[in-house]
């Protein structure tokens, strides 16, 4: 399925997922700033009837557009529709780098992108565990120390990411967790309750903010969190501007830690990054600039 772009009459499609609350603000947003462009945006939630295969063949059950935002992590969807010839922002295969947080990691070894060492959990599938399918704990921790950090691949807003303490809490952990994709991480002590995030769109920085949390090592958990911009020159945005041309980033937001010396160490890479309050502490128009950036992409 091929499209002809024009001017006069064009338009998009936003995909969300149907917790479609987390989304609300940047529908609403999107919506202001591509009218201004006179392009009309159409929304559909992914509920599972947008497509399918028939008869050996894609069916799409959408209109035509001249592009996807794609504010979903179902990577079956995505690369469907892009077989189809839409135009998603972000691309399938940029969505899945990101979402799977131990493919984040992978692409980012040897390219001189600083992050914690980084081990990946074994799946486990057999109904129950034994003491040698633990043993390989006792090597985590003498490669990471404790604490460390335990993260399921799969999530977003702090959830699934446990700080562990002891070996006891580790094999607890493992216990629970060990049927889903995991990874252990060296816990950055330096960095308790603080991050960074730096917008990325078209691989230009596009500005940065620092969240604070006083009662959580994770800055982005809860409600006692704080933030202020980052100011212009901060380390953050150099090494945010190598990351995005490494991976090629169209718009994600990086997430930073920080070690002892105050230099940033990458946490996490999110395709599709909320930026609610990024557009409160910073006063910059990050849908404006997505969208002016879609724009050209579609008539390059």
């Amino acid at each position: 399925m091929l499209f002809t772009y024009n001017y006069l009459g064009m338009n998009g499609i936003i995909i969300t997922n149907q917790e479609i609350g987390h989304n609300v603000y940047k529908i609403k947003r999107y919506k202001e700033e591509f009218s201004k462009l006179d392009i009309s945006l159409d929304v559909f939630v992914n509920d599972g009837t947008l497509a399918m295969i028939k008869d050996n063949e894609l069916s799409i059950n959408l209109p035509k557009c001249d592009f996807i935002i794609y504010l979903d992590k179902d990577i079956y969807l995505a690369r469907i529709l892009e077989k189809a010839g839409y135009r998603l922002f972000n691309k399938a295969d940029f969505i899945k780098l990101c979402d799977d947080k131990a493919l984040t990691n992978i692409a980012c070894a040897s390219r001189g992108i600083k992050m914690p060492d980084t081990i990946t959990g074994p799946l486990f599938y057999s109904q129950e565990l034994k003491k040698e399918n633990l043993r390989f704990l006792d090597d985590v921790i003498a490669k990471l120390g404790l604490p460390l950090i335990l993260k399921r691949v799969y999530g977003s807003l702090g959830l699934g990411v446990y700080l562990i303490k002891s070996k006891e809490e580790l094999i607890e952990a493992y216990k629970e967790h060990c049927r889903a994709p995991i990874l252990f991480q060296k816990y950055v002590g330096s960095s308790y309750g603080v991050s960074a995030r730096v917008i990325i769109i078209n691989k230009k920085v596009v500005g940065g903010f620092i969240r604070y949390n006083k009662t959580d090592f994770r800055s982005n958990f809860g409600e006692n969190a704080s933030s202020r911009p980052l100011k212009e020159g901060d380390k953050c945005f150099e090494l945010a501007v190598y990351i995005a041309k490494e991976l090629d980033i169209e718009y994600a937001g990086i997430d930073f830690m920080f070690l002892e010396s105050g230099e940033p160490i990458l946490c996490e890479i999110n395709s599709n990054a909320f930026f609610e309050e990024f557009e409160k502490v910073t006063g910059i128009n990050v849908a404006k600039e997505y969208a002016l950036m879609i724009k050209r992409k579609i008539y390059e």
